[in-house]
């Protein structure tokens, strides 16, 4: 029996990621804990609040963990490192999620699809961008190349890339996926320099 909140939140993510968040109901969460639907209803107020909590517990999770990296690692002189460490962890949330999971956020659950967005804006355009400025003023990255149309046309659209074919990650690996999607197009705006003494890994 699990009754503390996390134990909730954690069990309700793994299940809404696995089948979708309007699959998968309260009655089924309470019988699979066993727990009543009265306590879960005592945490949660409305199944709604329970997935944007969910989501909430689950990213905020996903930001410390780069938050921790960035802290630990800051790569003050490769900030292209960083970037890349930042779309690994991208890569293995989207290979954990259905993508039913958040086609049915948006349409059942805007106010949940919000909190998503906003992270991911949030990490894009708080941490990726001033990451890849940082490493134009270190001339790593082309002078002419325009950061911001980089993160909005590629940067910002992982999530439309990896979900438009439905077994990607079936056929290819985290590492192959990472290379093709963000590797190759980092390499397309480094300076000739920076390229030869680090190719990017």
């Amino acid at each position: 029996m699990a009754e503390s909140k996390n134990d909730i939140l954690a069990y309700a993510l793994e299940n809404f990621t696995k089948f979708g968040s309007k699959r998968f109901s309260m009655d089924e969460l309470a019988k699979n804990l066993g727990i009543s639907k009265k306590t879960l209803y005592k945490h949660f107020s409305s199944k709604e609040e329970l997935v944007k909590e969910s989501l909430t517990h689950y990213f905020g999770k996903i930001k410390g963990n780069i938050d921790d990296y960035m802290l630990i690692n800051p790569n003050e002189e490769q900030p292209l490192t960083t970037i890349i460490y930042i779309y690994k962890q991208g890569l293995i949330t989207f290979q954990e999620i259905n993508p039913s999971f958040l086609h049915g956020l948006n349409k059942y659950y805007p106010t949940a699809y919000k909190i998503y967005s906003q992270l991911k804006n949030d990490i894009v355009w708080d941490v990726v961008c001033p990451l890849l400025k940082k490493a134009q003023g270190l001339g790593q990255v082309r002078k002419n190349v325009k950061v911001e149309l980089v993160c909005s046309l590629f940067l910002a659209r992982m999530e439309e890339t990896v979900y438009s074919k439905a077994d990607l990650f079936l056929e290819y690996s985290i590492h192959e996926l990472l290379d093709h999607i963000i590797i190759n197009n980092l390499r397309g705006i480094l300076t000739l320099e920076y390229l030869k003494k680090s190719p990017l890994q």
